[in-house]
């Protein structure tokens, strides 16, 4: 899955509580030992559980139970517990549940949308890469806990041109030389070229695109162009992108296309979890 360095989740910690719990401190609680208790408050799907546990862990404290991040847990399940000093425990609730609570829910919309596709086509689920810097590690495990799998994961794995690369090369009419040569100096590589237009994508696949990726295209409409390109273009893939939701995803996915692309899983509602502290009598 995804590796987290131990420095990425030190910097977790640091950003909240770089040198002292200061109420802890007040109160005079921060060597009693206790127990932490985390909860769903809702059905939920488990993500980023690993290094839930490992803030704890870092902090001293003793993780006894840690669910299992791409796990289905119904209300009230237990999901995360630890024993320690009561400032170390303290010192990770908030950072750990804000962490799980966000992307929990990006792991259970995605897991939900993945749910809708599944019922009506055998195509994948495509997040893409807008979401927020610095958040690329936490939401790609979050929408591979969900079920879907990433659209691209940066600039430097995956070929696709857009209007903006177009604009630069004199236009789409350089496609039918800039293609070839493009698969032959990358000759392990599809290219993808955004579309959209059926007469844009006609080009495209006639200059040798492996893909075309519509964006915001009408469900009407996309049904005829995919008719139309998979007929004269049989070993073309099609996928589309933009304004992908809950309420239309399952009609999307039925119109012909290979896949759909979407962003709006990043914006899910948050998980409801609860955490509680508690003495240990010694």
């Amino acid at each position: 899955m995804i590796f987290f360095q131990t420095h990425e989740i030190e910097a977790w910690i640091n950003e909240d509580a770089a040198l002292v719990d200061l109420t802890g401190h007040l109160l005079g609680v921060e060597s009693q030992t206790a127990e932490l208790t985390m909860r769903t408050r809702h059905a939920t799907r488990l993500t980023m559980m690993e290094e839930a546990a490992r803030i704890f862990e870092i902090l001293g404290a003793q993780v006894l139970h840690c669910a299992q991040s791409g796990q289905d847990v119904a209300e009230g399940a237990v999901i995360l517990q630890a024993v320690g000093r009561a400032d170390a425990l303290h010192r990770g609730w908030k950072v750990a549940m804000n962490l799980l609570e966000y992307l929990c829910g990006v792991a259970t919309h995605t897991a939900q949308m993945v749910e809708q596709v599944k019922a009506v086509a055998d195509i994948p689920l495509l997040v893409t890469r807008k979401h927020l810097p610095g958040m690329k590690k936490p939401m790609t495990k979050a929408i591979l806990n969900g079920g879907a799998h990433p659209h691209r994961l940066g600039l430097s794995e995956t070929i696709l041109v857009f209007e903006n690369h177009l604009n630069l090369i004199g236009g789409r009419d350089a496609l039918h030389d800039k293609i070839p040569a493009m698969q032959s100096a990358a000759c392990e590589k599809k290219i993808s070229v955004e579309c959209d237009t059926l007469e844009q994508a006609q080009q495209a696949a006639q200059a040798g695109s492996d893909l075309i990726q519509f964006d915001k295209v009408p469900l009407d409409v996309l049904q005829q162009w995919v008719q139309t390109l998979k007929q004269d273009y049989p070993a073309l893939k099609i996928v589309i992108a933009g304004g992908i939701n809950p309420q239309n995803v399952q009609a999307y996915a039925q119109s012909g296309v290979d896949g759909i692309v979407l962003s709006s899983v990043y914006h899910a509602k948050p998980a409801d979890l609860g955490v509680r502290i508690e003495l240990l009598q010694a």
